[in-house]
């Protein structure tokens, strides 16, 4: 039987400090980078941000994920560094980045991550669960990993070029919502400031992301706005199936895009999209505003986030997702 000593020992977050990572990063050969489940702005502007981080302290990084080949992502990210088939054998670092959890990763790589012996977490995301085995850089008062990344960056004096600060710029636009939430503070200013001086396109970031809407899209976001239902205290929600998106023609990426739209309308506080990324699996993403907190709720059905974007699975048929939704109405 293990002693009380030896039981807190076992269940020990590892966290890690700024120097700690330099060591860890440079005392690698070949690290491999992740980062979630559908990967969206900030996702992939840590994850090319710690890529060039990586390579700049001596190690070869490569990235890992699978995005649709229709995403706007690819009008600003450069798709040909990213790789679908990860060995093992080939890396001696897992840096897991705007994730902090197995359960996030793409299931085309989470069991070999989830075995791997040497994992270094880069996060913005409180903790719902703690993965056992990994070293935990976590600064969740931070509005973006991006942002992280670029602190990371910044402190150990690597001078970025303009390409990768775009790409960590566009990270953090993506997650403040153009400096719109509440995340955003002074240091995020302060950091896109830093950005701005090597240069950057912020026109071009803001057309790719912005500015050029598809015509599947605007279906899209005109199906959202006739198709949503209000429950509980001023709760927006609206369930959006396979079939929808293929009568539209569009992807989980063209709705993901109007997902704050609707939080923009003045009577909404919470606003909670389910859509089906497979058959009879559905994600919700979940904002909020007016003091309403959506990563309670999010956490309570295995998911997380921050206080007012945060984003959970659920399982059924459209029946059985609307009955859940509705019942989640409830609990705010």
């Amino acid at each position: 039987m293990m002693t009380k000593n030896e039981i807190i020992e076992e269940n020990k977050v590892n966290y890690v400090e700024v120097e700690d990572i330099k060591n860890i990063i440079s005392s690698a050969k070949r690290v491999a980078i992740f980062g979630h489940v559908n990967p969206d702005l900030d996702c992939y502007g840590s994850m090319f941000g710690a890529r060039y981080m990586c390579e700049k302290l001596g190690a070869e990084a490569h990235l890992f994920a699978v995005n649709s080949e229709k995403s706007f992502l690819n009008g600003i990210f450069d798709k040909s560094l990213i790789e679908r088939d990860f060995e093992p054998k080939d890396f001696d670092l897992v840096l897991m980045v705007d994730c902090n959890e197995f359960s996030r990763i793409d299931i085309k790589f989470r069991e070999k991550v989830q075995n791997f012996k040497n994992i270094l977490v880069i996060d913005h995301h409180e903790h719902s669960v703690v993965e056992k085995g990994c070293k935990f850089y976590i600064k969740s008062d931070i509005c973006a990993a991006s942002m992280i990344v670029a602190n990371l960056i910044f402190g150990y004096k690597i001078k970025l070029n303009k390409v990768y600060a775009e790409y960590i710029f566009a990270g953090i636009v993506g997650d403040t919502g153009r400096f719109l939430h509440t995340n955003t503070d002074i240091d995020t200013f302060k950091c896109a400031v830093k950005l701005m001086d090597f240069g950057i396109d912020i026109q071009k970031i803001y057309d790719v992301i912005y500015r050029s809407v598809t015509i599947e899209q605007i279906n899209m976001q005109k199906f959202l706005l006739n198709n949503y239902h209000i429950a509980g205290k001023n709760i927006c929600y609206i369930v959006v199936t396979q079939k929808v998106f293929k009568k539209l023609n569009a992807t989980p990426d063209d709705l993901k895009f109007f997902v704050n739209d609707l939080n923009t309308i003045k009577d909404f506080n919470v606003v909670m999209v389910a859509y089906e990324v497979e058959h009879n699996k559905y994600k919700v993403s979940c904002r909020s505003k007016n003091g309403f907190i959506v990563s309670k709720i999010a956490q309570n059905y295995g998911g997380g986030g921050h206080k007012m974007a945060a984003g959970f699975n659920l399982f059924g048929n459209k029946i059985t997702i609307i009955r859940k939704i509705k019942k989640i109405c409830l609990e705010f």
